[in-house]
């Protein structure tokens, strides 16, 4: 684990330290425990490469979707539909986008803050403010 956060992987080493401990805390977020097998790594490397797990929280994506994608784009998530179902995908496991803009992130975070009140803080409330920043998904 901190082998991984220092240093990362070849395909990590794009994010800085903080951001693979942020990867982390997103897997912890979604499944309830840290990394511990092979399969488990290997989903940690895709969520940080912007890729969909393997394994899944089925029950959490769709708290997900009826509750906070309701809330932040008023309306139902049609996951047939590839911008929403990335928001629901980047909301319930943080996946995090290959190439960043500040600019998207700052105007997510002030998104955030008006629909929730509050500045983002939790691992969830970060990995929120990708959803917006880069799903796609509108109101």
């Amino acid at each position: 684990l901190a082998h991984f956060i220092q240093f990362g992987t070849d395909t990590t080493k794009h994010l800085g330290a903080g951001e693979r401990g942020g990867v982390v805390n997103s897997y912890f977020s979604a499944f309830g425990h840290l990394p511990i097998s092979e399969a488990d790594w290997m989903d940690v490397i895709k969520i940080a490469n912007g890729r969909w797990p393997t394994a899944r929280n089925t029950n959490l994506e769709n708290k997900n979707k009826s509750e906070v994608f309701k809330k932040i784009y008023k309306r139902e998530a049609n996951m047939a539909d590839a911008k929403d179902n990335a928001a629901v995908t980047i909301i319930t496991y943080g996946l995090r986008p290959l190439n960043r803009n500040m600019n998207s992130e700052a105007n997510a975070i002030k998104h955030f803050k008006g629909i929730f009140g509050s500045n983002p803080s939790s691992a969830t409330d970060w990995d929120i403010v990708i959803a917006i920043s880069y799903s796609g998904a509108t109101r």
